[in-house]
């Protein structure tokens, strides 16, 4: 899918008063415009409000068992078949917050178990880059002294990885602010990084009222 998909928060008393409801109801209760040929239009991001976009392509998988279609009329909900418009269940953050974990763990493992000569399971296969150095002692700041005689490929492009990663995030720093101050607002980042956003979505997860509201999935 090429568009944005979000998390949005709707309070269940408005919640279902309208998810039974017609497609000429749904018009009358929000009071929608409908043109001369009785095409009308309301957006998916319109019916709550947005607590957290995920941006492009995801890559998570939410169970069926964890969702719903946001309405019960089948002919309304066909109005919206070109868009993800489904009502979620508190699980289904914990599973994305989960998701996020497991990748920030494997983008950061691939990075680092090569330079200390671990495996993917964390298990010692080759000698420990970091033995390698000597220590020179100088003011104000030390010189590390790199044995590179016998670098291998996977550690070289371990390194390379690094540095990059290093250069994005001073990106997210220098050029762009990771974090939100705006009042009247209680987003702590904006950002899309999984470092960063993974805190997001744990400061929605735990401070969501599920009893007094309704959290739904949607993309456009």
């Amino acid at each position: 899918m090429g568009y944005r998909t979000y998390i949005a928060s709707m309070p269940k008393r408005e919640y279902n008063k309208i998810k039974s409801m017609s497609e000429e109801e749904l018009i009358e209760f929000y009071n929608i415009e409908k043109e001369e040929n009785g095409f009308w239009y309301k957006g998916v991001y319109e019916f709550g409000e947005e607590l957290y976009e995920f941006g492009k392509f995801t890559d998570f998988n939410i169970p069926k068992k964890f969702i719903k279609p946001f309405f019960k009329n089948e002919k309304l909900m066909l109005k919206y078949n070109e868009y993800d418009f489904f009502t979620i269940k508190k699980e289904v953050l914990e599973l994305i917050i989960n998701h996020y974990q497991e990748k920030i763990k494997k983008y950061y493992n691939e990075m680092v178990n090569p330079i200390f000569g671990l495996d993917n399971s964390g298990n010692q296969i080759e000698s420990n880059l970091l033995d390698s150095i000597k220590i020179k002692y100088t003011h104000p700041d030390n010189d590390y002294l790199f044995d590179l005689s016998n670098i291998t490929q996977k550690k070289q492009n371990a390194l390379y990885n690094m540095i990059n990663h290093v250069k994005r995030m001073q990106i997210e720093w220098v050029d762009l602010t990771p974090f939100d101050l705006n009042d009247g607002k209680q987003i702590i980042t904006n950002s899309w990084k999984y470092e960063y956003g993974i805190f997001e979505l744990v400061r929605i997860y735990k401070s969501f009222d599920w009893k007094k509201n309704l959290m739904f999935y949607y993309g456009y």
